[in-house]
């Protein structure tokens, strides 16, 4: 999907594709609920083991983040996020749960017919 027919569409210029625009629509409320590591739908760590680099990785391509995108939602530096994925460690509990809800709701809202793939990654198991 172009910049320039997405402006067109705000500017009232041309007709909005709705498949489009509902998906955008579902995609902004999954990021509104879960905004950051510590908005209350974030789901309980349970049994589940921390992110470790590939988890992480998977998550930013399913989400379509770069790692700078994700050190700045998460609130922490970029050297502490690039450690991680260099094999270093594991993404904390609260912050592993977020991303892989973020990156589930991804994979639960399916892309329309016409939207270009890169946009919206599928599954990286």
């Amino acid at each position: 999907m172009s910049r320039d027919r997405i402006t067109r569409w705000r500017d009232g210029a041309a007709a909005a594709d709705p498949a489009f625009v509902a998906w955008l629509t579902e995609l902004a409320s999954l990021h509104r609920r879960l905004s950051s590591p510590l908005a209350r739908a974030v789901p309980r760590a349970g049994n589940r083991p921390d992110l470790d680099a590939a988890g992480v990785t998977c998550a930013l391509i399913v989400i379509g983040w770069s790692e700078r995108q994700l050190a700045d939602r998460m609130g922490t530096h970029r050297t502490t996020l690039r450690r991680i994925l260099e094999g270093q460690g594991l993404l904390a509990s609260r912050e592993s749960r977020w991303l892989e809800a973020l990156a589930d709701g991804h994979r639960d809202l399916p892309r329309p017919a016409g939207v270009r793939a890169d946009i919206h990654q599928g599954d990286c198991s």
